[in-house]
């Protein structure tokens, strides 16, 4: 008897009544960082690829079934938890603590540091920090799988900023996620209310506002 086939076996165990009619594929990527997957649904061929990151090979079965359920309900744009989803969600949420942190940045850790100690206690562990490009668009973000903050170059000459942004990017390591239906939310209720505690947060929001749309401006003009 032939040994059912991982997406088959997440596919059945999500969707029971369902006939799985479908051609799977299940790659692994390079071209993907930290933990990072995709799906695609071919209507035509009737075949469904997932790409995932090479980081995902040696990683146990039944948590990449969890993460290959994730896919299909986004995919089929249904609603359903399983087990499995939820041994991939403590997975992602866990990677923190056995990612090597080996970038950093002078300006970027006095930030970290800063903010930890203000509004943190000082017990968010230092993760990645690496400055990115000058984007208007997205001026920080935090990266579970990889347990990097990268924060736009933008906002370097103003440390005001530079440290509300950090603060949100830190928020976003210690409040995790939430996922419902195969769907991940990252700014939840708890997570915009401590947004809200930071202080001249509204003020601050504004001058962020404006340095996008001077960037803009800039952009349409060259």
């Amino acid at each position: 008897m032939c040994k059912m086939r991982l997406v088959e076996k997440a596919f059945r165990q999500l969707f029971p009544d369902k006939e799985f009619s479908y051609t799977d594929v299940l790659e692994y990527s390079g071209r993907f960082k930290g933990f990072n997957a995709n799906a695609r649904l071919n209507n035509l061929t009737k075949t469904i690829t997932f790409s995932l990151s090479k980081n995902w090979k040696g990683v146990d079965e039944q948590i990449k079934i969890g993460l290959v359920q994730s896919l299909l309900l986004r995919l089929f744009k249904k609603k359903a938890r399983t087990v499995n989803m939820d041994l991939y969600d403590n997975f992602i949420k866990n990677l923190h603590i056995a990612i090597p942190k080996t970038k950093s940045n002078p300006v970027l850790e006095e930030s970290f540091n800063r903010i930890n100690k203000l509004y943190f206690a000082g017990m968010i562990d230092r993760p990645n920090l690496r400055i990115g490009k000058p984007s208007a668009r997205t001026l920080g973000n935090y990266d579970y799988g990889t347990d990097t903050i990268t924060i736009s170059s933008l906002l370097v000459p103003h440390l005001d900023l530079l440290d509300y942004v950090m603060y949100h990017e830190i928020l976003h390591k210690k409040t995790k996620f939430n996922s419902k239906n195969g769907r991940s939310f990252h700014h939840t209720r708890q997570f915009k209310q401590l947004e809200k505690a930071y202080p001249n947060s509204k003020e601050l929001e504004q001058k962020l506002g404006r340095i996008s749309s001077k960037r803009k401006i800039l952009f349409s003009l060259f």
